[in-house]
């Protein structure tokens, strides 16, 4: 328990919690939350955590060049949390980390220094990083990305299985292009649900499509779905959903907003019983 305060360095920890005994780390006072800054936006760490079973709560994390790095750890909780002032990418579930989630954060003003990196939250690893990427359902709720995210909002990597994102706000303002940032979401994995977010353009035409799909390695990019998605798109030519190569994915109660161009690729929309009613 920390806490209110700064507490500067790079923070790491490879010790297991277990089933109904999680370790947590959190604030003192949830109201005025400790900030554990990194010693720069160009290295490190702000936190690294390689154990299973982690609860991180009501804490601010800044000033690294990746904020909250998870590693080989599975069923962990990051909740609560504001990431902000990062070099790269904010969140990372990465090196095998399943079964974990972020929840009810925000996430703003990453890639400060590549924003071709500035992914708000990252999971798995592309193909030859040299990390598991076997990285499966992982879950991203309620997190509010930007603005100044300068990469994907959220990117999710060929090889993993199984990753939920809902109930999110994309604010589009940063998205930079760097590196083919052009999108809140890219799906690279199989079996992503993407599900009750709302995503806002505002003004950034870098941004070609609200959500991408992409075949990147053989057989990933398929069977994913997306449900009672909005975009505020700023003019009728970008997709809301575009799946690219042999990507693809089923879409429903998808509105768009002014109304233009819906699905690009290998999308099948259909009917489900919201609709219906």
């Amino acid at each position: 328990m920390l806490a209110p305060g700064i507490y500067k360095g790079s923070f790491s920890s490879d010790i297991n919690g277990a089933f109904g005994q999680p370790i947590v780390i959190r604030s003192a006072d949830p109201s005025s939350p400790a900030v554990l800054s990194g010693n720069s936006t160009s290295s490190g760490y702000a936190m690294r955590v390689r154990g299973d079973y982690w609860e991180i709560r009501d804490l601010k994390f800044t000033n690294a060049q990746k904020g909250i790095i998870l590693d080989h750890s599975n069923y962990s909780i990051i909740t609560d949390v504001e990431v902000y002032n990062t070099g790269m990418e904010g969140v990372h579930f990465r090196d095998g980390s399943s079964f974990s989630t972020i929840q009810n954060s925000s996430i703003h003003h990453t890639g400060r220094t590549a924003p071709g990196y500035g992914e708000g939250v990252y999971v798995g690893s592309a193909d030859g990083a040299g990390y598991n990427q076997a990285t499966h359902y992982n879950t991203i709720r309620n997190v509010v990305f930007g603005p100044q995210v300068t990469a994907e909002h959220v990117d999710i990597k060929e090889r993993t299985l199984g990753t939920i994102v809902e109930n999110c706000i994309f604010h589009g303002e940063g998205i930079s292009g760097a590196n083919y940032a052009d999108s809140f979401i890219d799906v690279k994995g199989n079996d992503a649900i993407i599900r009750n977010n709302v995503g806002y353009q505002e003004g950034n035409h870098t941004i070609t499509d609200a959500f991408q799909l992409h075949e990147v390695v053989t057989g990933w990019g398929s069977n994913n779905i997306f449900i009672n998605n909005k975009a505020h798109m700023d003019n009728s030519e970008a997709y809301v959903i575009a799946a690219y190569n042999n990507a693809n994915a089923k879409a429903a109660n998808t509105i768009r907003t002014p109304s233009g161009n819906m699905y690009k690729g290998n999308i099948t929309a259909y009917v489900t019983d919201v609709q219906l009613k």
